[in-house]
């Protein structure tokens, strides 16, 4: 049975900090003593993404020229990156500004193998009742990017705001027209930090952020997996 589009009307915010230049204990250390009372939710887990752009990798150029209503489109899983996927999940992530929202619709359970192709992935989505708009969406689009890290899960005592802590950052670049071998680039000493909340907690934000002694950015881990695969020479 075909997915109904339900559309999330629920924005929250999103900000970033990408550290380079601090230990994981320090940034761990800063955290767990923050005057929030942030306290790990349950146990870490790996993060995979399957990110979709078009040709000209609109998605990616939105985000690096600032475009305030961008989106991105992924298959999202959680574990091992070459497994056999249980709940695989397609996600519509629609930004405006630094508020977000996302539309999330299942997957077709599949297998993913260290040798991949967008043919493989595209086959999956036509078979998983992914709502017709979505699919008729999806053709404009492929894969363009692979990307895992190791998430951390936090949440303040008052429970406003979900933080997450990204480590062991690393990127597989997909090619369009023919299966290929995923040889990962790793995104050595970064860490990322994001920072969750309602529209309604937005005036608590700056007293939350300015503990933290890092640069707030709008750091993608989309635009940075992108230029080291695709962009970045050497």
């Amino acid at each position: 049975m075909e997915q109904a589009i339900e559309k999330n009307t629920v924005f929250r915010y999103e900000r970033k900090f990408t550290v380079s230049s601090a230990s994981r204990g320090e940034i761990i250390s800063r955290i767990k003593n923050h005057p929030a009372f942030f306290r790990e939710i349950f146990a870490p887990r790996q993060v995979n993404n399957i990110y979709f752009d078009t040709p000209a990798l609109k998605f990616y150029r939105d985000n690096e020229i600032g475009i305030s209503e961008r989106k991105k489109v992924r298959v999202r899983w959680y574990g091992e990156l070459f497994q056999k996927i249980g709940s695989p999940k397609l996600e519509y992530k629609i930004k405006s500004g630094l508020l977000g929202t996302k539309w999330t619709f299942e997957v077709q359970p599949f297998e993913m193998k260290e040798k991949f192709s967008t043919a493989f992935i595209s086959s999956v989505l036509d078979r998983s009742y992914v709502p017709k708009p979505i699919l008729e969406d999806l053709k404009m689009l492929s894969p363009s990017l692979i990307n895992c890290y190791k998430r951390t899960y936090f949440l303040s005592a008052d429970k406003q705001f979900r933080l997450t802590f990204d480590e062991d950052l690393s990127y597989y670049r997909v090619a369009t027209f023919h299966p290929n071998i995923l040889r990962k680039k790793e995104q050595e000493n970064a860490f990322v930090i994001e920072l969750k909340y309602s529209e309604e907690s937005d005036e608590m934000a700056n007293l939350i952020t300015s503990r933290f002694p890092y640069r707030l950015d709008k750091s993608s881990k989309y635009v940075n997996g992108i230029h080291l695969t695709r962009i970045k020479k050497g």
